[in-house]
C-alpha cells in the first residue's frame, strides 16, 4: 500500500514560498507604482517652475532691465544744464532726432515722450498737427509727474490706451531732476505690448499649457494672443494666494495648475497655466509603463515557479533512480535557477536636467546656471573675472533680415565663443536676449582679456552666408574685488556701455578710464 506523507513533500513548501514571494512582489510593485506617480508629478512641477523662471528672467526681465537701464542714462543726460528745455522748446527738430536715436536702441518701445513741468512736450515719432493733437495735454497723462521724489527705480503705469495710436500700452517713466534738486520734467517710454506679446508665440513650453504675464489684479499685460490684453485672466482670489517670489498653486475649481514668478517693479506676474488633466495623463503614461514592466516580471516569476516545481520533481525521481540502480554518474547537479527582471523608465530625466540649465537656441548655459555658478564663487570667496558681451546692431539685423537670421547670428556667435572658451574649461552663458556672459576662474585672470579678444576676432572675421552681413560684438570685462554682486555686474555693464559709445566692436575693462 502506497503511503503518502506531507513531511516528505518538498513541492508544497516551494509553492508556498513562491506564493509568498509573488504576493510580496505584487505589494511592492503597487507601492512603487504609486510612489513613482507622485515622483513623476513632482518632476513635472519642477520642470514647469524652471520654464516659468526662464521665461521671467531670460525674456521679461531682460527687456525690462534693458529699458530701465537706457531710461536711467537718458534721464541723467536730460537733467544736465538746460538740455531738456533746449530739446523741447529750443530746437524741437534736433530734439526729435535725438529722441529717435534713443528709440532705435529699444525694439519693444513704440514711442517716447519728453515733457517739461509746464506740459510742453515732444514725442517721437512726431505727432502730426491735427485737431486731436491740438487738444492734447501732457499733464493729464498717467505718466506725467507733477511732483517728483528721489528714487532709484523707474515707474510703470497701469495699462491704458495710447492717446494718439489707440493701441494698448504701458509706460515706463522717470522724473528728470537737476543736480540741484529741481524737477525739470518727465521722460516716458511707451511699450509696444503687441510686439512684446508676439515674441511669446515663438516660445515652446515643455508641457501643453498657456503662458502669459498679468498685473497684480489678474489683468493680462502680455499674451501670445494680443486680443487677450487687459482682460482679467486670473481671479483675484488666486492672485492673493501667490505670496512668494515664485512657486505654484492648484485651483480646485478649474482643476488647473498655476506656476508663477513675481516681479517687484513692475508689480507683474509671469504665469504658466497647465491643466491638471494634462499632468495626470502624463504621469499615468509614465506609471503605465512601470506597471507593464512589473506585470511582465510577475509572469516570469510564476513561470519560473512552475518550472522549479517540475524540475524539483524530476531531480527527485533521478535521485531515486540513482539509488535503485547505483548509477550516480547521471545524478544531475542541483543548480540555482533564479531570474529577476526590473524595468524602469528614467530616460527623460537627464534631458529635463539639461533643459533647466542650458539655452536651447545657442547651446550655452542659461541665466539660471549663471546665477548659481557666480553665487557659488562669491560664497566661497574665490577670485574670478566677468565679461558681458553684447552683439552690435542686433536689432538692425533682426529688422533687416528677420528673426530667423537673428537666431542664426545668435547661434553662430555662441558657437564661436564655445570653440574659444571650452578648451580652457570656461563656461559661456546666455545672459539675456543678444547678451552673453563669461566667467573666468582665478587661474585665468591674467589671460582673460586675450581669450575674450580671440572670440571677438573670430566673430569679426567670420564670413556669413547673407550678403553684406557683418557681425561684431562689444564687451565689458572686470575682476571681482569682493564687492556686492549688483555693484560688480553694474561696473562691468558700464564698461560694456562705454565700449558701445566708443564705436563698438571692442572690449573695455572696468579699470579703463
Amino acid at each position: 500500500m502506497a503511503l503518502k506523507s506531507r513531511k516528505l513533500s518538498f513541492t508544497t513548501p516551494i509553492m508556498v514560498s513562491f506564493s509568498g514571494i509573488l504576493l510580496s512582489f505584487v505589494l511592492i510593485a503597487v507601492f512603487i507604482t504609486f510612489t513613482q506617480r507622485s515622483d513623476f508629478l513632482e518632476d513635472y512641477h519642477k520642470i514647469n517652475r524652471n520654464f516659468t523662471h526662464n521665461l521671467a528672467v531670460n525674456y521679461t526681465e531682460s527687456i525690462l532691465r534693458e529699458n530701465d537701464y537706457i531710461l536711467a542714462h537718458a534721464v541723467t543726460f536730460f537733467s544736465r544744464n538746460n538740455q531738456l528745455d533746449n530739446t523741447i522748446n529750443g530746437d524741437p527738430e534736433k530734439g526729435l532726432q535725438l529722441l529717435m536715436q534713443l528709440q532705435n536702441l529699444m525694439p519693444m518701445v513704440s514711442s517716447i515722450s519728453l515733457a517739461d513741468t509746464a506740459g510742453h512736450y515732444l514725442r517721437a515719432p512726431e505727432v502730426l498737427s491735427t485737431d486731436k493733437s491740438a487738444t492734447f495735454d501732457a499733464r493729464t497723462r498717467p505718466w506725467f509727474i507733477a511732483q517728483a521724489e528721489t528714487s532709484s527705480f523707474s515707474r510703470y503705469t497701469s495699462p491704458y490706451i495710447d492717446y494718439f495710436l489707440k493701441h494698448p500700452t504701458i509706460t515706463i517713466y522717470k522724473p528728470v531732476i537737476s543736480p540741484g534738486g529741481r524737477l525739470k520734467g518727465t521722460l516716458a517710454f511707451h511699450l509696444d505690448l503687441t510686439s512684446m506679446s508676439y515674441t511669446l508665440r515663438q516660445m515652446v513650453a515643455p508641457v501643453q499649457g498657456e503662458f502669459y504675464i498679468v498685473e497684480r489684479d489678474g489683468k493680462v499685460v502680455l499674451h501670445p494672443d494680443s486680443g487677450m490684453l487687459f482682460k482679467r485672466h486670473v481671479s483675484e482670489k488666486l492672485m492673493e494666494q501667490m505670496t512668494s517670489g515664485e512657486g505654484h498653486i492648484y485651483d480646485k475649481k478649474t482643476r488647473t495648475w498655476y506656476y508663477y514668478y513675481s516681479f517687484t517693479n513692475p508689480d507683474w506676474f509671469v504665469i504658466y497655466q497647465v491643466s491638471g488633466a494634462t499632468l495626470n495623463e502624463l504621469t499615468r503614461h509614465e506609471t503605465t509603463i512601470i506597471g507593464w514592466g512589473f506585470s511582465l516580471a510577475a509572469i516570469i516569476i510564476i513561470l519560473f515557479g512552475l518550472y522549479l516545481r517540475h524540475a524539483s520533481s524530476t531531480i527527485l525521481m533521478n535521485i531515486i533512480n540513482a539509488i535503485k540502480t547505483g548509477d550516480v554518474s547521471r545524478t544531475p547537479r542541483l543548480e540555482a535557477m533564479l531570474s529577476h527582471t526590473i524595468q524602469s523608465n528614467k530616460e527623460r530625466e537627464m534631458a529635463y536636467v539639461r533643459q533647466a540649465t542650458h539655452d536651447a537656441l545657442t547651446g550655452c548655459k542659461n541665466r539660471r546656471a549663471f546665477d548659481s555658478d557666480i553665487a557659488e564663487l562669491m560664497n566661497n570667496h574665490q577670485p574670478f573675472a566677468l565679461a558681458l558681451v553684447d552683439i552690435d546692431n542686433f536689432k538692425s539685423i533682426n529688422d533687416t533680415l528677420g528673426h530667423l537670421s537673428g537666431d542664426i547670428v545668435l547661434r553662430n556667435v555662441a558657437r564661436e565663443g564655445l570653440q574659444v572658451m571650452q578648451p580652457h574649461n570656461i563656461s559661456v552663458y546666455r545672459y539675456g536676449g543678444e547678451e552673453f556672459a563669461v566667467i573666468f576662474p582665478a587661474e585665468l585672470l591674467n589671460s582673460a582679456s586675450a581669450i575674450l579678444e580671440g572670440w571677438r576676432i573670430a566673430v569679426e572675421k567670420r564670413i556669413w552666408r547673407e550678403e553684406n552681413l557683418h557681425v561684431t560684438f562689444s564687451a565689458g570685462l572686470g575682476e571681482w574685488q569682493f564687492e556686492p554682486l549688483e555693484q560688480f555686474v553694474g561696473s562691468v555693464d558700464s564698461a560694456l556701455y562705454r565700449a558701445k559709445q566708443q564705436g563698438k566692436n571692442r572690449i573695455l575693462n572696468t579699470s579703463d578710464s
